[in-house]
């Protein structure tokens, strides 16, 4: 082999091993920045799901919306200001459902964190969005039923022993 045209094999694999490095080294760099910028959408949806107002409407659609008002109303059907207050917790869900299903946050953070409330909220407003979607002629709230479903096949408690997370065995 002539020895200049082994140099060049020689500095083509060098170049190509360092092309390599820089591509996984960019690609690392751009999922950390990425995780970064999520950073602040979580800790703004966990601070909206601990405000009292939140809270408290939570527990209302939990304990006394389908005993107080009829689903064929729909949501649109509820008077206001209950009604505001109840669009403000199904956005809230349908916004995070969003944030899922066009993988901006990771599925499993949003489930674990927020999926048994989830599921529980869905099944009460349900019926109240299945009357709305026939009256809107829309799928209204489509990303909130995509959330309450995965985390419906996807118990948190179920996540947390994939994850590796530990319990207290003293306590």
């Amino acid at each position: 082999m002539d020895p200049s045209l082994a140099i060049n094999l020689v500095s083509l694999l060098i170049s190509l091993i360092a092309l390599a490095i820089s591509a996984y080294l960019a690609h690392r760099q751009a999922s950390a920045a990425h995780g970064a910028n999520l950073i602040p959408v979580i800790f703004n949806s966990f601070r909206e799901w601990r405000q009292p107002d939140f809270v408290q409407t939570q527990k209302y659609i939990l304990a006394s919306l389908s005993i107080d008002h009829d689903a064929e109303m729909g949501l649109s059907g509820i008077p206001e200001p209950l009604q505001s207050q109840i669009d403000k917790v199904a956005i809230f869900y349908d916004d995070l459902g969003k944030l899922v299903a066009y993988r901006a946050l990771d599925w499993k953070i949003v489930v674990g964190t927020f999926g048994v409330t989830t599921v529980k909220v869905w099944a009460e407003l349900r019926p109240f969005i299945y009357r709305e979607r026939e009256i809107r002629g829309t799928r209204h709230m489509a990303c909130f039923e995509d959330l309450a479903c995965r985390a419906k096949d996807n118990p948190p408690v179920e996540l947390h022993k994939k994850m590796g997370l530990r319990s207290d065995p003293g306590s």
